[in-house]
């Protein structure tokens, strides 16, 4: 069976590919060199595993942490979107990720239909973004907004 072709199949993950990918939540921008240091791991071994890693599609891009209150984006706010009845919730989820200081979407199970993760730089800000950019579309029946008094970034596998 071919593990390139089957999507059924599950890339195997051990304790070192698991050792690398924690050190790489926690500084993306990690050398080779580096990871082999931090994990223990041989250079040759760290440059195979990410080669792997890659290749499986597990390890997809390397990316920055950013500190948005530095940025002027203090607030973290969580919102759920219940959609209209025979909304398509599809098209709203596409509408919402275009709003602007919004950072994830989620089509979600429950109550509500979406989930959204807006950061921004005041609470009038948001006040705009829920008011003015999302109550105002038809496909948006109901919203909840929770506020995120500290937000913690985690590094590992879980």
């Amino acid at each position: 069976m071919d593990t390139k072709t089957d999507e059924n199949v599950k890339p195997k993950i051990d304790g070192k590919d698991r050792a690398i990918l924690a050190e790489l939540r926690r500084d993306g921008g990690l050398s080779e060199q580096k990871l082999a240091k931090k994990t223990g791991i041989p250079m040759t071994t760290v440059h195979n595993r990410l080669v792997r890693l890659k290749r499986d599609g597990i390890l997809t891009q390397y990316t920055v942490r950013l500190d948005f209150a530095k940025l002027g984006q203090p607030i973290t706010a969580y919102v759920l979107v219940k959609a209209a009845p025979q909304a398509d919730q599809r098209k709203l989820m596409d509408y919402i990720a275009t709003l602007p200081n919004i950072f994830e979407v989620a089509m979600i199970t429950g109550e509500f239909d979406i989930l959204m993760k807006a950061r921004v730089s005041s609470m009038q800000a948001l006040n705009e973004l829920i008011v003015q950019n999302l109550r105002t579309q038809k496909a948006v029946s109901e919203t909840r907004t929770m506020i995120s008094y500290r937000t913690e970034e985690l590094s590992g596998m879980g």
